[in-house]
């Protein structure tokens, strides 16, 4: 196992959530954790967490969509810190709605917050790291990093690239000492329903023809959500995976994640696609 009392692990996406959940746990198992978001007024609630526990984080104003931000703020702290041990990609949102019903840019602003900004965030801890030949890079991914569903389909894209990145950015920083893993949640209590989705704007357009469909799904969706999971049970894992000398390359995280990765592996697809679609359409 790697110590854990000089870990400095960087957390984007901390103001709510998994990521703020990790935060915290991860000051609580003697880690040196830095929470970031775009604003410092969004951070409160994780300082008030941590302060209410008798734990130390350090906030930070990052805008992870932005070069110039992510190159300025990120060594600034390497330099505070001295290193970063761990990189917890874990900033993101979902964009919702039938595919046709979306635009071009709607889609690039998905991509570049789920998957450029880790890739950004990634080359920017990357030197310190490969110096030292020593870190962690954990992106935090989804169910739907491997599963397709409905209506979700430039959030699945998304995730589906975030994956595929992080298995090649795994391979190549393998024999330098640096270990790259994806987290792959199911359903979990956190507010990413209702402040990380973004209906596209005209994903509800009448003119479409799923207005009955969207029904049910929203629906059958709305009772699934009631089986969700504590984020805490994420937080552990991210905690195993940083941890490990030797990660796994993926942690599917609920049994419902886990049904899904056996399903879309195991099934024929034909069936398997019928049965997704019977459980939220």
């Amino acid at each position: 196992m790697k110590t854990q009392q000089a870990d400095v692990v960087l957390i984007t996406g901390a103001s709510s959530g998994i990521g703020l959940t990790t935060a915290v746990y991860l000051a609580q198992k003697g880690y040196a954790v830095i929470g970031t978001s775009r604003s410092l007024a969004r951070l409160s609630e994780l300082q008030e967490q941590a302060k209410a526990k008798g734990l130390s984080v350090t906030p930070a104003e990052l805008d992870v969509n932005s070069d110039e931000d992510v190159a300025a703020v990120v060594p600034e702290l390497i330099a505070r810190f001295g290193r970063i041990d761990a990189l917890v990609n874990n900033a993101g949102y979902g964009l919702w709605g039938p595919l046709q019903g979306l635009s071009s840019e709607e889609l690039r602003a998905q991509f570049e917050t789920n998957v450029f900004a880790a890739f950004r965030m990634a080359k920017a801890v990357l030197p310190n790291m490969l110096e030292r030949r020593h870190g962690t890079i954990i992106n935090v991914s989804s169910v739907a990093g491997r599963v397709a569903t409905p209506f979700n389909g430039a959030y699945v894209a998304s995730k589906f690239a975030l994956e595929g990145m992080s298995e090649s950015l795994r391979q190549e920083l393998w024999p330098y000492g640096i270990c790259v893993a994806v987290v792959e949640p199911g359903l979990f209590r956190t507010d990413f329903y209702d402040e990380s989705q973004v209906v596209g704007e005209n994903a509800l357009s009448p003119d479409l023809p799923y207005q009955a469909a969207v029904e049910r799904y929203r629906r059958k969706h709305g009772n699934i959500l009631r089986f969700s999971h504590d984020p805490i049970v994420v937080a552990k894992v991210i905690h195993k995976a940083i941890r490990s000398r030797n990660p796994a390359s993926r942690y599917p995280v609920g049994i419902e994640a886990w049904l899904g990765v056996m399903g879309v592996r195991f099934i024929p697809s034909r069936i398997f696609q019928a049965m997704v679609r019977r459980s939220i359409m």
